[in-house]
């Protein structure tokens, strides 16, 4: 009898080291918590308080053009490209999204509600909305794991005030994002948009994408593709740069149709 009890405990004990023991569930602020970190941390991520990002910005049948994105605490934006000689400019100073279309003799001008939300959504120096989440008027969800080409992710789905909620995926190794995906209306339509994130390089002790493309799921070729080849961290910002004039006179770029959700 002793000696079937201590096979018994013999086979479970080799079981026990053979077979490992399930890994402790992830809670959503678990995966936050470590994206948080996998960026550089809250407190160098607080310590920013603009960022300029420099690059190449490629649309569909256009040549490549130089891309400007600044940002500036605590919600602030500016983005620049030129297109056949044009310069165009997205913007927002806190309160006025605007922009200037890249066609002769175009003024600044408001934007629309969809663009505006946009807008103000990417007037984000942390560049991600999982960064003090709460106070920035989001919720997060943890909706589980899914496997993306690049490997097994973290599914995260997150709403904000206003428009749509955003699907997130966060590689489970790196907990970093790599990939979003967003429901936008288009001509009456909705249209599922993904944004491939990618080339994470450290700039200052915290991680930046350096490639993003962008465009409709079921259409690779209309993508826009993002390559970064510079980021400053807390360059000198002038306040003016974000606000409408009563015409723009450019400063070097600017957008055609949407800009890059340079944010994850």
């Amino acid at each position: 009898m002793r000696s079937t009890i201590v096979d018994r405990l013999g086979i479970t004990l080799i079981l026990s080291l053979l077979v490992p023991s399930a890994a402790p569930a992830q809670t959503v602020d678990d995966v936050v918590r470590r994206y948080v970190e996998a960026r550089g941390g809250l407190a160098r991520l607080h310590a920013v308080q603009s960022l300029r990002l420099t690059g190449t910005l490629e649309l569909p049948g256009v040549p490549p053009t130089a891309y400007v994105l600044e940002l500036k605490r605590p919600n602030k934006m500016r983005t620049e490209f030129t297109v056949e000689g044009q310069t165009g400019i997205q913007a927002f100073d806190g309160r006025t999204a605007w922009k200037q279309l890249p066609l002769p003799g175009e003024k600044p001008r408001p934007m629309e509600p969809d663009e505006a939300a946009e807008a103000r959504a990417q007037a984000d120096v942390d560049m991600s909305p999982l960064v003090d989440a709460a106070a920035k008027g989001y919720t997060v969800h943890l909706e589980g794991r899914d496997r993306l080409p690049g490997g097994d992710t973290f599914k995260l789905l997150v709403q904000g005030r206003d428009g749509p909620p955003r699907t997130m995926y966060l590689d489970t190794r790196t907990h970093l994002v790599v990939e979003t995906l967003d429901h936008r209306d288009v001509d009456g339509k909705s249209v599922e948009v993904v944004t491939e994130i990618g080339d994470y390089r450290t700039v200052g002790g915290l991680a930046f994408p350096h490639r993003l493309e962008v465009g409709p799921r079921d259409a690779p070729d209309q993508r826009q593709r993002l390559l970064l080849e510079k980021v400053e961290i807390n360059p000198p910002l002038d306040d003016a740069i974000f606000s409408m004039p009563a015409a723009a006179p450019g400063r070097g770029a600017a957008p055609v149709r949407r800009n890059p959700a340079v944010l994850p």
